[in-house]
Protein backbone atom coordinates (compact mmCIF):
# COMPACT_ATOMS: atom_id res chain seq x y z
CA UNK A 1 0.00 0.00 0.00
CA UNK A 2 2.93 2.21 0.56
CA UNK A 3 6.53 2.79 0.97
CA UNK A 4 8.87 1.23 3.86
CA UNK A 5 8.39 3.02 6.79
CA UNK A 6 11.92 4.78 7.69
CA UNK A 7 13.77 3.75 10.36
CA UNK A 8 17.39 3.42 11.06
CA UNK A 9 19.42 1.04 8.34
CA UNK A 10 21.97 -0.44 10.70
CA UNK A 11 23.91 -1.88 7.55
CA UNK A 12 23.71 1.28 5.97
CA UNK A 13 25.49 2.99 9.07
CA UNK A 14 27.81 -0.09 8.93
CA UNK A 15 28.71 0.12 5.06
CA UNK A 16 29.29 3.85 5.52
CA UNK A 17 31.77 3.13 8.68
CA UNK A 18 33.51 0.86 6.43
CA UNK A 19 34.21 3.04 3.39
CA UNK A 20 35.43 5.70 5.51
CA UNK A 21 37.25 2.99 8.14
CA UNK A 22 39.09 1.84 4.94
CA UNK A 23 39.66 5.24 3.25
CA UNK A 24 41.29 6.41 6.18
CA UNK A 25 43.11 3.22 7.14
CA UNK A 26 44.49 2.82 3.53
CA UNK A 27 45.36 6.47 3.47
CA UNK A 28 47.60 5.99 6.95
CA UNK A 29 49.45 3.38 4.56
CA UNK A 30 50.34 5.17 2.07
CA UNK A 31 51.74 8.50 4.30
CA UNK A 32 53.31 5.41 6.27
CA UNK A 33 55.31 4.63 2.82
CA UNK A 34 55.65 7.79 1.64
CA UNK A 35 57.16 9.03 5.22
CA UNK A 36 59.48 5.72 5.35
CA UNK A 37 60.60 6.54 1.92
CA UNK A 38 58.85 3.39 0.38
CA UNK A 39 59.46 1.68 -3.15
CA UNK A 40 56.96 3.00 -5.72
CA UNK A 41 55.37 -0.25 -5.98
CA UNK A 42 54.39 0.47 -2.57
CA UNK A 43 52.47 3.74 -2.57
CA UNK A 44 50.99 2.49 -6.22
CA UNK A 45 49.96 -0.71 -4.93
CA UNK A 46 47.98 1.15 -1.35
CA UNK A 47 46.69 3.76 -3.20
CA UNK A 48 45.12 1.50 -5.36
CA UNK A 49 43.17 0.16 -2.18
CA UNK A 50 42.12 3.58 -0.99
CA UNK A 51 41.01 4.78 -4.48
CA UNK A 52 38.84 1.77 -4.49
CA UNK A 53 37.94 2.84 -1.11
CA UNK A 54 36.76 6.30 -1.93
CA UNK A 55 34.73 4.93 -4.79
CA UNK A 56 32.81 2.88 -2.31
CA UNK A 57 32.50 5.76 -0.25
CA UNK A 58 31.35 8.14 -2.72
CA UNK A 59 29.06 5.54 -4.49
CA UNK A 60 27.59 4.60 -0.48
CA UNK A 61 26.44 8.58 -0.30
CA UNK A 62 24.97 8.75 -4.24
CA UNK A 63 23.41 5.54 -4.91
CA UNK A 64 20.75 5.88 -3.33
CA UNK A 65 18.45 2.67 -1.81
CA UNK A 66 20.74 0.33 -3.46
CA UNK A 67 20.14 -3.22 -2.48
CA UNK A 68 21.95 -4.37 0.63
CA UNK A 69 22.86 -7.48 -1.78
CA UNK A 70 24.78 -5.18 -4.10
CA UNK A 71 26.16 -3.38 -1.65
CA UNK A 72 27.64 -6.35 0.44
CA UNK A 73 28.81 -7.64 -3.05
CA UNK A 74 31.09 -4.61 -3.64
CA UNK A 75 32.27 -4.36 -0.06
CA UNK A 76 33.53 -8.01 -0.48
CA UNK A 77 34.93 -7.40 -3.39
CA UNK A 78 37.01 -4.74 -2.30
CA UNK A 79 37.71 -6.50 1.00
CA UNK A 80 39.45 -9.45 -1.35
CA UNK A 81 40.91 -6.86 -4.12
CA UNK A 82 42.87 -5.66 -0.59
CA UNK A 83 43.64 -9.44 0.15
CA UNK A 84 45.26 -9.62 -3.22
CA UNK A 85 47.22 -6.13 -2.79
CA UNK A 86 48.71 -7.59 0.57
CA UNK A 87 50.25 -10.74 -0.87
CA UNK A 88 51.27 -9.18 -4.11
CA UNK A 89 53.18 -6.60 -1.59
CA UNK A 90 54.25 -9.64 0.78
CA UNK A 91 55.85 -11.62 -2.55
CA UNK A 92 57.42 -8.12 -4.19
CA UNK A 93 57.86 -5.49 -2.43
CA UNK A 94 61.80 -4.98 -0.96
CA UNK A 95 62.32 -5.49 2.60
CA UNK A 96 63.69 -1.97 3.22
CA UNK A 97 59.63 -1.02 2.24
CA UNK A 98 59.10 -2.44 5.92
CA UNK A 99 62.10 -2.62 7.93
CA UNK A 100 65.49 -1.10 7.89
CA UNK A 101 66.82 -4.67 9.74
CA UNK A 102 66.02 -6.74 6.56
CA UNK A 103 64.39 -9.11 8.88
CA UNK A 104 61.27 -10.29 6.71
CA UNK A 105 59.93 -11.43 10.23
CA UNK A 106 58.33 -7.91 10.44
CA UNK A 107 56.93 -8.04 7.13
CA UNK A 108 55.34 -10.87 7.44
CA UNK A 109 53.90 -9.84 10.64
CA UNK A 110 52.48 -6.62 9.28
CA UNK A 111 50.94 -8.48 6.48
CA UNK A 112 49.64 -11.02 8.31
CA UNK A 113 48.06 -8.58 10.85
CA UNK A 114 46.72 -6.76 8.06
CA UNK A 115 45.18 -10.15 6.40
CA UNK A 116 43.94 -11.05 10.04
CA UNK A 117 41.77 -7.63 10.27
CA UNK A 118 40.32 -8.65 6.28
CA UNK A 119 39.47 -12.10 8.26
CA UNK A 120 37.13 -10.25 10.48
CA UNK A 121 35.71 -7.28 8.51
CA UNK A 122 34.84 -9.89 5.81
CA UNK A 123 33.31 -11.77 8.56
CA UNK A 124 31.03 -8.97 11.18
CA UNK A 125 29.84 -8.06 7.15
CA UNK A 126 29.33 -11.32 5.28
CA UNK A 127 28.44 -13.38 8.27
CA UNK A 128 29.39 -17.46 8.56
CA UNK A 129 29.84 -17.39 4.43
CA UNK A 130 32.16 -14.40 4.57
CA UNK A 131 34.06 -16.42 7.46
CA UNK A 132 34.69 -19.38 5.02
CA UNK A 133 35.27 -17.22 2.09
CA UNK A 134 37.61 -14.31 4.20
CA UNK A 135 39.55 -17.81 6.11
CA UNK A 136 39.93 -19.66 2.54
CA UNK A 137 41.87 -16.61 0.90
CA UNK A 138 44.23 -15.98 4.01
CA UNK A 139 44.94 -19.51 4.44
CA UNK A 140 45.55 -19.81 0.96
CA UNK A 141 48.21 -17.37 0.67
CA UNK A 142 49.56 -17.95 4.34
CA UNK A 143 49.12 -21.65 5.14
CA UNK A 144 52.47 -23.33 5.08
CA UNK A 145 52.55 -27.05 5.60
CA UNK A 146 56.46 -27.26 6.77
CA UNK A 147 55.77 -24.72 9.67
CA UNK A 148 55.49 -25.02 13.44
CA UNK A 149 51.71 -25.04 14.36
CA UNK A 150 51.36 -22.06 16.57
CA UNK A 151 48.72 -19.89 17.88
CA UNK A 152 49.15 -17.90 14.50
CA UNK A 153 47.34 -20.66 12.75
CA UNK A 154 44.29 -20.64 15.62
CA UNK A 155 43.98 -16.40 15.49
CA UNK A 156 42.04 -15.90 12.22
CA UNK A 157 39.31 -18.34 13.18
CA UNK A 158 38.81 -16.98 16.51
CA UNK A 159 38.75 -13.49 14.46
CA UNK A 160 36.03 -14.99 12.20
CA UNK A 161 34.33 -16.20 14.98
CA UNK A 162 34.16 -12.94 16.63
CA UNK A 163 33.16 -11.41 13.26
CA UNK A 164 30.48 -13.44 12.61
CA UNK A 165 28.83 -13.02 15.89
CA UNK A 166 29.12 -9.57 15.43
CA UNK A 167 27.03 -10.15 11.90
CA UNK A 168 24.21 -12.19 13.86
CA UNK A 169 23.90 -9.44 15.91
CA UNK A 170 24.01 -6.47 13.42
CA UNK A 171 21.21 -8.90 11.83
CA UNK A 172 19.18 -9.08 15.17
CA UNK A 173 19.61 -5.41 15.91
CA UNK A 174 18.71 -4.24 12.28
CA UNK A 175 15.55 -6.38 12.74
CA UNK A 176 14.70 -4.83 16.01
CA UNK A 177 14.88 -1.50 14.21
CA UNK A 178 12.67 -2.59 11.43
CA UNK A 179 9.76 -4.08 14.31
CA UNK A 180 10.45 -0.45 16.27
CA UNK A 181 9.98 1.08 12.88
CA UNK A 182 6.65 -0.69 12.08
CA UNK A 183 5.16 0.08 15.68
CA UNK A 184 6.09 3.49 15.78
CA UNK A 185 4.46 4.29 12.15
CA UNK A 186 1.64 1.54 12.14
CA UNK A 187 -1.92 1.22 13.48
CA UNK A 188 -2.03 -2.24 15.04
CA UNK A 189 -6.08 -2.46 14.60
CA UNK A 190 -5.70 -1.57 10.73
CA UNK A 191 -1.99 -2.19 9.14
CA UNK A 192 -2.59 1.39 8.25
CA UNK A 193 -0.25 4.48 9.14
CA UNK A 194 -0.85 6.06 12.56
CA UNK A 195 -0.77 10.05 13.11
CA UNK A 196 2.66 9.76 13.95
CA UNK A 197 3.58 8.73 10.29
CA UNK A 198 1.21 11.37 8.84
CA UNK A 199 3.19 14.22 8.69
CA UNK A 200 6.45 12.86 6.71
CA UNK A 201 4.05 11.28 3.88
CA UNK A 202 2.15 14.64 3.54
CA UNK A 203 5.11 16.66 2.42
CA UNK A 204 6.38 13.46 0.96
CA UNK A 205 3.65 13.21 -1.43
CA UNK A 206 2.86 16.93 -1.37
CA UNK A 207 6.63 17.61 -3.03
CA UNK A 208 5.90 14.94 -5.48
CA UNK A 209 2.81 16.79 -6.57
CA UNK A 210 4.32 20.10 -7.04
CA UNK A 211 7.76 18.47 -9.16
CA UNK A 212 5.56 17.00 -11.67
CA UNK A 213 2.21 19.21 -11.60
CA UNK A 214 -0.16 16.65 -10.24
CA UNK A 215 -2.98 16.96 -7.76
CA UNK A 216 -3.26 15.64 -4.30
CA UNK A 217 -6.29 15.50 -2.51
CA UNK A 218 -7.00 14.91 1.02
CA UNK A 219 -9.72 13.01 2.49
CA UNK A 220 -10.74 13.11 6.27
CA UNK A 221 -13.10 10.10 7.13
CA UNK A 222 -15.52 9.35 10.16
CA UNK A 223 -17.47 6.18 11.20
CA UNK A 224 -20.70 7.24 11.41
CA UNK A 225 -22.07 4.30 13.67
CA UNK A 226 -18.65 3.44 15.53
CA UNK A 227 -19.93 4.33 18.89
CA UNK A 228 -23.62 2.90 18.44
CA UNK A 229 -22.23 -0.86 17.61
CA UNK A 230 -19.32 -0.33 20.35
CA UNK A 231 -22.85 0.08 22.55
CA UNK A 232 -25.43 -2.75 21.40
CA UNK A 233 -22.60 -4.84 19.97
CA UNK A 234 -19.71 -4.59 21.92
CA UNK A 235 -15.87 -3.59 21.23
CA UNK A 236 -14.69 -6.81 19.25
CA UNK A 237 -17.70 -6.05 16.57
CA UNK A 238 -16.71 -2.68 16.63
CA UNK A 239 -13.26 -3.58 16.15
CA UNK A 240 -14.35 -5.51 13.05
CA UNK A 241 -16.21 -2.54 11.99
CA UNK A 242 -12.83 -0.48 12.03
CA UNK A 243 -11.10 -2.93 10.20
CA UNK A 244 -13.32 -3.66 7.45
CA UNK A 245 -13.41 0.14 6.15
CA UNK A 246 -9.75 0.06 6.55
CA UNK A 247 -10.00 -3.10 3.87
CA UNK A 248 -12.21 -0.63 1.57
CA UNK A 249 -10.45 2.44 2.18
CA UNK A 250 -7.07 0.33 1.66
CA UNK A 251 -8.59 -0.98 -1.89
CA UNK A 252 -8.50 3.26 -2.98
CA UNK A 253 -4.99 3.85 -2.01
CA UNK A 254 -2.91 3.14 -4.84
CA UNK A 255 0.64 1.49 -4.68
CA UNK A 256 3.73 2.97 -6.37
CA UNK A 257 4.49 2.19 -9.39
CA UNK A 258 7.58 2.95 -11.59
CA UNK A 259 7.98 6.88 -10.85
CA UNK A 260 4.93 7.40 -9.18
CA UNK A 261 5.20 7.50 -5.60
CA UNK A 262 2.22 5.50 -3.46
CA UNK A 263 -0.45 6.74 -2.12
CA UNK A 264 -0.85 6.57 1.84
CA UNK A 265 -3.66 6.31 3.68
CA UNK A 266 -4.07 6.83 7.68
CA UNK A 267 -6.10 5.65 11.19
CA UNK A 268 -5.91 8.96 13.54
CA UNK A 269 -8.20 8.39 16.30
CA UNK A 270 -10.85 5.81 17.39
CA UNK A 271 -13.25 6.14 14.31
CA UNK A 272 -11.22 8.84 12.06
CA UNK A 273 -9.00 8.39 9.42
CA UNK A 274 -7.38 9.86 6.23
CA UNK A 275 -6.06 9.17 3.10
CA UNK A 276 -3.77 10.76 0.57
CA UNK A 277 -4.22 10.77 -2.99
CA UNK A 278 -1.95 11.43 -5.29
CA UNK A 279 -2.85 12.74 -9.30
CA UNK A 280 -6.50 12.68 -8.16
CA UNK A 281 -8.48 16.12 -9.28
CA UNK A 282 -11.86 14.74 -7.60
CA UNK A 283 -12.44 13.04 -4.29
CA UNK A 284 -15.90 12.26 -4.83
CA UNK A 285 -15.65 9.06 -7.05
CA UNK A 286 -13.22 7.61 -4.00
CA UNK A 287 -15.89 8.66 -1.29
CA UNK A 288 -18.73 6.78 -3.83
CA UNK A 289 -16.65 3.57 -4.39
CA UNK A 290 -15.98 3.34 -0.61
CA UNK A 291 -19.40 4.09 0.23
CA UNK A 292 -20.24 1.34 -2.15
CA UNK A 293 -18.83 -1.25 -0.59
CA UNK A 294 -21.66 -0.62 2.16
CA UNK A 295 -19.91 1.68 5.04
CA UNK A 296 -21.39 3.95 7.10
CA UNK A 297 -18.93 6.83 6.92
CA UNK A 298 -19.18 10.72 6.30
CA UNK A 299 -16.08 12.38 4.65
CA UNK A 300 -14.76 15.73 3.47
CA UNK A 301 -11.85 16.15 0.93
CA UNK A 302 -9.90 18.86 -0.18
CA UNK A 303 -7.08 19.86 -2.81
CA UNK A 304 -3.65 20.23 -0.83
CA UNK A 305 -0.87 20.80 -3.41
CA UNK A 306 -0.65 24.45 -2.25
CA UNK A 307 -1.98 23.99 1.67
CA UNK A 308 0.18 23.06 4.62
CA UNK A 309 -1.13 19.88 6.25
CA UNK A 310 -3.19 22.05 9.21
CA UNK A 311 -4.77 24.13 7.11
CA UNK A 312 -5.79 20.66 4.85
CA UNK A 313 -7.30 18.98 7.45
CA UNK A 314 -9.02 22.00 8.63
CA UNK A 315 -10.77 22.31 5.10
CA UNK A 316 -11.49 18.74 5.23
CA UNK A 317 -13.09 18.93 8.61
CA UNK A 318 -14.94 21.60 7.69
CA UNK A 319 -16.04 19.73 4.54
CA UNK A 320 -17.04 16.48 6.76
CA UNK A 321 -19.04 18.05 9.61
CA UNK A 322 -21.11 19.48 6.70
CA UNK A 323 -21.49 16.33 5.30
CA UNK A 324 -22.66 15.03 8.56
CA UNK A 325 -24.66 17.56 8.89
CA UNK A 326 -26.51 17.05 5.52
CA UNK A 327 -26.80 13.24 6.33
CA UNK A 328 -28.61 14.07 9.98
CA UNK A 329 -30.97 16.10 7.83
CA UNK A 330 -31.72 13.73 5.63
CA UNK A 331 -35.29 12.11 5.74
CA UNK A 332 -34.99 8.44 7.20
CA UNK A 333 -36.95 5.89 5.34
Amino acid sequence: MHDAPHRTDVFALAFRNYWWASSIGGLYFVVGFVLWGGSRAALVSSSLFVVAAAIGLVLHYTAGQTRRAVRLSFLIAHLLVGQGILIWQQANLPLTDYTTTGNPAVRDLLVYLVSALFVGTMSMFGGFWGALLSLASHYAFFFNPHEEFSFKWVFPVLIATGGAIVSTALWHLDEAYGKLAALADSDHLTGLFNRHRLTSEFERLQAQAKESGAPLVLIAWDLDDLKQINDTQGHAAGDACIRGFASALRATVRTSSGSRSADAAFRVGGDEFISLHLDTRDGEALLQRVHRAGHSVSAGWVRCEQLSLDQALTTADQALYAAKDRRKQMPVG
